[in-house]
C-alpha cells in the first residue's frame, strides 16, 4: 500500500511539473488571485509564472502540532535538516521533510507571532516576523513565482509578498517589508545531541502527505532550474548553499559548507567589520544580525549590485 501510495505522489508531482514547465514556457502567467489589486506591482507582471499548483494548492500550515525531541526521534532521520528558531526561552524545529509539502507555517513561539517560510525551488530558509502594520498576519502560498521563487500572499489584502525579499510586490500592500528574524538551518542530529528540549513539528498536520518522500527528485543535485530567472550568475554552481546576512546597506553571502567550527569569516563592509563564525552548530555574527538559507542562484538574481561574497580565501568574488 505505502509502495501504491508512492507512486501516486510521484505521478501528481510529474503532471505538476509539466503544468509548471509549460506554464514558464508561455512566460504570461500574470498574477490573478482573486481579490489582489494588481494595479500596484513593484515587480513585471508578465514575469509572474504558474508555479503548477493553484493558490493553496500547497496549503499553508497554521499552529501545527508539535511533538518531543524523544517521540521525533522515532519517525526523523538525523540527517534531516530543518529550521530551529528560538523565542523567549521556546525553541521550535520545523523539519524540512514536513515544510518542503507546505512552505509555510504560521506559527507563534515564546509569544511572538512568525512566519516560517521555505522555497525547494531555491532552498531558501527564511523566518519573519508576522507582524504587518502593528497586527499579526497570516499567510499562504499563491501558487504563483517569481525569479523561480515563491510568491507568498497575505490574508488580509490578498497581497503577492516576495519570500526571499520579504517585501510585497504586488497589491495594496506593495512596498511593505517584513522584518527578519533569527533562525538557524541545522540538522535533527544537532537538535536531538544540542537541543535536546526543543519542540519537534509533527507529521499529524491534518493533511494526507508522505513525509518520508521527497518531491522533487534529484532537483538540488544538479544545477538545472525548473523556471527562468532575470540574472545567471555562474561564479558559483548554482544550487550552492550560501549564509545570507544584511548589513550596512550589503547583503553579505558566505557558502555553508566554509563556515566550520575552526574557521572565521572576517568582511570589510562599507568600513564596518562584520564576523561570522560557527559554534556548536549554531552561525555566529558579530554584531549579531538575523541571516538565512538559500541557493546561490537566488541570491545572485536580487544581489548583483549590494552583494559580497566570502571565500575562505577571504577575497570577495
Amino acid at each position: 500500500m505505502t509502495t501504491l501510495r508512492t507512486l501516486a505522489i510521484v505521478i501528481v508531482l510529474i503532471g505538476i511539473v509539466a503544468v509548471a514547465l509549460h506554464s514558464a514556457r508561455r512566460g504570461s502567467a500574470v498574477a490573478k488571485t482573486t481579490a489582489t489589486n494588481t494595479a500596484k506591482h513593484s515587480i513585471p507582471l508578465d514575469q509572474i509564472l504558474d508555479g503548477g499548483p493553484g493558490k493553496d494548492g500547497i496549503p499553508a500550515l497554521t499552529n501545527p502540532a508539535f511533538t518531543t525531541v524523544a517521540l521525533a526521534d522515532r519517525s526523523i532521520a538525523d540527517t534531516v535538516d530543518g529550521i530551529l528558531v528560538s523565542v523567549g526561552g521556546e525553541t521550535k524545529f520545523y523539519p524540512y521533510n514536513i515544510i518542503v509539502w507546505h512552505e509555510i507555517v504560521n506559527d507563534v513561539v515564546g509569544g511572538k507571532p512568525l512566519v516560517v517560510t521555505f522555497c525547494p525551488l531555491c532552498g531558501s530558509a527564511i523566518v519573519y516576523s508576522a507582524e504587518v502594520e502593528g497586527r499579526p498576519e497570516q499567510f499562504g502560498v499563491s501558487g504563483k513565482l517569481y525569479n523561480s521563487n515563491l510568491l507568498m500572499y497575505d490574508k488580509t489584502t490578498d497581497s503577492l509578498w516576495s519570500q526571499i525579499g520579504g517585501e510585497a510586490v504586488v497589491g495594496e500592500r506593495t512596498g511593505m517589508k517584513l522584518a527578519l528574524y533569527p533562525s538557524q538551518v541545522v540538522s535533527f542530529k544537532t537538535v536531538r545531541e544540542r537541543y535536546p528540549q526543543t519542540q519537534v513539528m509533527s507529521v499529524k498536520t491534518g493533511y494526507r502527505r508522505d513525509y518520508s518522500l521527497y518531491p522533487y527528485g534529484n532537483y538540488n543535485n544538479t544545477n538545472d532550474l525548473y523556471f527562468p530567472v532575470a540574472v545567471t550568475d555562474t561564479r558559483l554552481p548554482a544550487k550552492e548553499i550560501m549564509y545570507v546576512v544584511n548589513y550596512n546597506d550589503h547583503s553579505i553571502a558566505f557558502k555553508v559548507k566554509d563556515l566550520k567550527p575552526d574557521v572565521v569569516a572576517q568582511v570589510d563592509v562599507a568600513g564596518k567589520p562584520l564576523i561570522v563564525g560557527l559554534k556548536d552548530g549554531i552561525i555566529e555574527t558579530t554584531p549579531a544580525l538575523p541571516g538565512y538559507h538559500t541557493m546561490w542562484f537566488a541570491w545572485a538574481v536580487y544581489h548583483q549590485k549590494d552583494g559580497i561574497v566570502w571565500t575562505v580565501a577571504k577575497q570577495p568574488l
